[in-house]
């Protein structure tokens, strides 16, 4: 499991960078064209559709680092057994919510296959996809963390039974 999520890790930084070159350099090509007075009608579009993109990736990697916001003001405070109880109850709660996510991101994107970006000639299911992947690769990332947090807890709990 910890080569196909390295892989996997692999392939979302270097998609998530690729993505983010393409954007600055399309916004600079639009804006230069802009000032030519050459305006590029689908520039727009397309920034949209790969920033879109870049936020699910990101959020994907922030909760692979534990970068997104959370309040432990409360927590902090809290006994260990508590403040354990806690997280496991607020990661569940987060899988919860990233598997209707994506459920229905993945019928938003159904729905909308047929429709298309206004000055693009795509779907505009190739935005609306990026949230059910991206929720999944989040769910991913969640599933690996609850994987590596029992095996943790699984070899302390070993340690203290060989003494």
């Amino acid at each position: 499991m910890l080569k196909v999520q390295k892989y996997i890790i692999l392939i979302e930084e270097k998609l998530t960078k690729l993505l983010l070159i393409a954007v600055v350099g399309l916004v600079f090509f639009a804006a230069v064209f802009r000032w030519g007075g050459f305006p590029v009608a689908w520039s727009v579009e397309m920034a949209q559709l790969l920033f879109i993109w870049i936020i699910f990736l990101g959020a994907n990697q922030a909760l692979r680092n534990n970068r997104h916001i959370g309040v432990n003001i409360l927590t902090e405070k809290l006994p260990e057994k508590v403040r354990i109880a806690v997280a496991v109850l607020m990661d569940l709660l987060v899988g919860a919510f990233l598997i209707f996510m994506i459920y229905y991101g993945f019928q938003h994107s159904l729905h909308h296959s047929l429709r298309s970006i206004q000055n693009l000639p795509l779907s505009y299911s190739y935005i609306t996809t990026a949230i059910p992947v991206g929720c999944s690769l989040m769910l991913l990332t969640l599933i690996f963390k609850w994987s590596r947090a029992l095996s943790a807890q699984r070899n302390r709990k070993v340690g203290r039974d060989d003494e």
